[in-house]
């Protein structure tokens, strides 16, 4: 079966060549408080000591679990298991077709493969294609190098820095802001949708 179509019970919403995004489930809540107790992983993809606990992932899933007009969550699964391994998304979609971007892969066995850029290319392709974004921004902590290179190699262009408000370790570290464009940014696994807005024209 192909990636955007079910795979071990989990209905692929948009697939890529190893890992699809899908919705999240409740039972994911006990996997992510997991790696959300993982300081080192929270430190990565945003604040320095910030852990949450398995009440404070259900009150959060409870809040978030439908997907509005101004965020939508997914899970990243690898295809070739089903296994859940990363979550990302888009928040503060704007009027101005203006979002952002957070992405994690919070199994640690699993990095170093190239999930993350994946699923970052494949939350921009949903907000492009789906929500006809004209940018998409994220913000890294400075220490973060391997974050903002991958980023720059999806296209992410500098886009400014707020200079030192991030703290850890008693160092002071910019947080920095990039962006991407839609002209910008060659999509690769939307284009059997187009078919849908052409059968329209």
């Amino acid at each position: 079966m192909d990636s955007d179509g079910m795979k071990h019970e989990r209905p692929i919403l948009l697939g890529g060549r190893q890992v699809g995004l899908a919705l999240m489930r409740r039972e994911d809540v006990p996997v992510i408080a997991r790696w959300n107790q993982d300081l080192g992983f929270t430190a990565l993809i945003g604040g320095p000591g910030e852990a949450h606990s398995v009440e404070m992932r259900q009150e959060f899933y409870d809040k978030n679990a439908r997907m509005r007009s101004d965020s939508v969550e997914f899970a990243v699964v690898l295809l070739a298991t089903g296994e859940l391994v990363g979550f990302g998304g888009l928040f503060d979609i704007s009027r101005a077709l203006t979002a952002s971007l957070f992405v994690g892969i919070g199994e640690r066995a699993q990095w170093g493969k190239g999930l993350g850029a994946e699923a970052t290319r494949l939350i921009c392709e949903y907000g492009f294609f789906f929500k006809s974004l004209h940018v998409i921004k994220v913000e890294v902590n400075g220490y973060n190098a391997r974050a903002i290179r991958l980023y720059e190699r999806l296209g992410f262009k500098p886009a400014g820095r707020l200079r030192g408000v991030i703290m850890m370790d008693g160092r002071r570290y910019d947080q920095v802001i990039m962006d991407l464009l839609r002209d910008e940014f060659v999509p690769e696994h939307t284009a059997r949708f187009r078919a849908l807005a052409d059968a329209a024209a």
